[in-house]
């Protein structure tokens, strides 16, 4: 029996391939600063990308300065793919996160309509 898991947060891939396909969209998010794709899928990586920021965020209070700037680069690298991805993430949008004191809330989704060929709610996510 499978008790108490939600639907919502599963992309019907199997656990390798989802997690290729939600490094690929958090890495194209990154890119473009926001994305259009279905309700179910932005959901998905609304929270990825929420756990993702969020553990950037709490190297700073594991480690001191010089080792919780080495562990955010290795845990970006193993994540993001494409160097100009990682690099925007290391000078740009933690700064930004760190500067605000964010906690969770780093994507922001819009509701745009639904898709002409299927009738699919698309949402618009973007980072905050």
């Amino acid at each position: 029996m499978r008790h108490q898991q939600n639907k919502l947060l599963q992309v019907n891939t199997g656990a390798k391939s989802k997690w290729v396909f939600m490094r690929m969209q958090l890495s194209s998010l990154i890119r473009a600063g926001k994305i259009t794709t279905t309700s179910k899928r932005a959901k998905v990586l609304k929270a990825f990308t929420d756990e993702f920021f969020s553990m950037l965020l709490s190297f700073d209070s594991k480690y001191d300065e010089k080792a919780a700037k080495r562990e955010v680069i290795k845990y970006v690298k193993s994540v993001v793919y494409g160097e100009e991805e990682w690099k925007k993430v290391i000078e740009n949008l933690l700064p930004k996160y760190r500067e605000e004191k964010r906690t969770s809330g780093f994507t922001t989704s819009y509701r745009l309509g639904f898709r002409v060929w299927d009738a699919a709610a698309k949402i618009m996510l973007k980072l905050a």
